[in-house]
């Protein structure tokens, strides 16, 4: 099929010849990706030049098996009830323009105005003990009574207790995920999931239905995390674990850094103590966390 005008259909994303030749630029890269199972690390120019040359360098062939590709998954989202967003969507995050390698395509599920709000992310290990938990929880349960929209992966632990708080305060999170929309992983968070959703939330992911969670994917999601936020929180943590990765990703693309570590106890400092090496601002308290959001 070709790409030269709207394709016809309705959903909740206009397909419209922009939307269709990102969501192609987009497949190319992440089968790209894939093959070599890790991030693309080189920054990217302009959104269109860069989805201009990643068509320009695919063959006939291979372009033609994106185009049936994306067409089936488009109406695959449409009937899981997604939606869908890219660069000049009116709905892609502003944020996410400034990152040195942000995402073509996003499909999401929820209320995408909770986005407008100013958001924070907060992450940390999965194996984080109880007491660390309950700091966290309090935590972003305080940052969303103060007006800030909490971020996180829901991935156990860390994630989940910072999604939590903030449902505490029966305020809106942001889920950002490794898999597809049509996916729960891990499977036991399906009914926080659902809680989010219910509650004003949104969960967003780059990786189309179908998708499982590849140990790729996770480092590569938390871009995004970093990219939507103003400031990352870093909780407990391993040295070099995803959420060091989400920390470094924070500092180089000028997101505030804070480090959180409160109930943790053993490795679980070791994260916090090396990113303070690096520059990042220890918070000892929900308050101390404010107070650096808002000075």
């Amino acid at each position: 099929m070709g790409v030269s005008g709207p394709v016809a259909v309705s959903a909740p994303l206009e397909r419209g010849e922009e939307a269709f030749l990102f969501g192609l630029a987009h497949l190319a890269e992440l089968e790209s990706l894939a093959r070599k199972r890790r991030l693309r690390e080189e920054p990217r120019e302009d959104l269109r030049r860069a989805r201009d040359r990643i068509l320009a360098s695919l063959s006939s062939r291979e372009r033609a098996l994106l185009e049936e590709g994306l067409t089936r998954l488009l109406d695959k989202a449409e009937r899981l009830g997604l939606k869908m967003m890219h660069p000049g969507h009116p709905d892609y995050p502003v944020r996410l323009g400034t990152l040195a390698t942000p995402p073509f395509f996003l499909f999401f599920r929820g209320e995408v105005a909770v986005l407008d709000r100013p958001l924070v992310a907060v992450v940390g290990a999965r194996e984080a003990g109880r007491e660390a938990l309950i700091e966290v929880t309090a935590l972003a349960r305080n940052l969303s009574e103060a007006g800030f929209r909490v971020v996180s992966g829901l991935a156990r632990g860390v994630d989940a207790a910072a999604h939590r708080g903030a449902l505490e305060a029966q305020c809106a999170t942001v889920a950002v995920v490794g898999t597809g929309l049509d996916r729960v992983y891990p499977p036991e968070h399906r009914e926080l999931g659902q809680e989010i959703e219910r509650t004003g939330g949104l969960i967003l992911s780059e990786f189309p239905p179908g998708s499982g969670p590849d140990g790729w994917h996770f480092p590569h999601r938390n871009r995004i995390v970093a990219g939507l936020s103003l400031a990352v929180i870093a909780g407990p943590h391993r040295r070099r674990s995803g959420t060091y990765i989400t920390a470094r990703i924070a500092l180089e693309e000028g997101r505030e850094l804070l480090i959180f570590d409160r109930g943790a106890r053993g490795w679980e400092r070791e994260g916090p103590a090396l990113l303070e090496g690096e520059g990042a601002r220890r918070a000892n308290s929900a308050e101390e966390v404010l107070t650096a959001l808002l000075s």
